[in-house]
């Protein structure tokens, strides 16, 4: 299988209807359209991918099956990609604002959110990619970096890949501004987290902590390193009640 080809599909499929978009979710998107090659292929340089991915997006299309953003305009120091048929209005513009917010702030929280979680598995070896690889005597955890909503939006992908992942797979997640989507998830996909046996983690960059929210480490020496280690258990228990009344 032609690995490249393949990611630059499954980002094409994802932006499918999108007439207006920015190099900052291409690259953000791609990390999740890439994860189910990566057990196979662990060497994959994401970096490399996402280039060549933006390249046939938006330069120099490498497949049939590649969107093709041809034109740009740049707006407030901001670069937006649009297809060559589109003349970009208010409303493509603002899609493509809001999701290039979520992605640069993503994008530029990965630094971060790895130095928390080495310092989480402080005594672990680590060896990076796209999802970092943390092992310890019989312990070995992969970790994938992702925004809440993004999580539900590719849950399938992520699911696939702790059934077949040899270890525990974490998502860290970052905070958002608000808790309404943390109790959304919850009440619509913490039961399939579960049964997948993923665990998703919150990552606060500006505090540099990370918390549980739904799962936790069969390594038990490591509840230590959690700012608040009992807040799976309390949103297992009584953030069910509340859901219902999230829709």
């Amino acid at each position: 299988m032609n690995v490249l080809a393949e990611t630059i599909k499954r980002v094409s499929h994802q932006l499918a209807g999108r007439e207006v978009v920015t190099v900052e979710e291409i690259r953000r998107i791609c990390m999740h359209a890439l994860l189910p090659f990566y057990s196979e292929h662990p060497e994959l340089d994401f970096e490399e991918i996402a280039d060549r991915v933006t390249n046939s997006m938006c330069s120099e299309p490498e497949t049939i099956n590649s969107l093709f953003y041809s034109e740009k305009i740049d707006l407030a120091g901001i670069e937006f990609r649009h297809t060559h048929t589109c003349s970009p209005t208010g409303d493509l513009v603002g899609e493509a604002y809001d999701e290039y917010l979520k992605s640069k702030r993503l994008l530029d929280s990965l630094d971060r959110m790895k130095s928390v979680t080495d310092r989480f598995f402080s005594g672990y070896g680590v060896e990076d990619g796209l999802v970092r690889i943390y092992t310890k005597n019989k312990f070995r955890y992969g970790v994938f970096y992702s925004l809440i909503d993004d999580v539900e939006r590719f849950l399938d992908i992520h699911e696939d890949f702790s059934r077949n992942f040899d270890g525990e797979y974490v998502v860290a997640v970052t905070t958002e501004t608000e808790i309404f989507p943390f109790l959304r998830f919850f009440r619509k996909n913490s039961d399939r987290v579960s049964d997948a046996g993923m665990k998703i983690w919150v990552i606060n960059v500006d505090q540099m902590s990370i918390d549980p929210f739904i799962g936790y480490p069969k390594d038990f020496t490591l509840l230590k390193g959690f700012k608040n280690p009992k807040v799976a258990s309390q949103i297992n228990s009584l953030w069910r009640e509340k859901v219902d009344q999230i829709d």
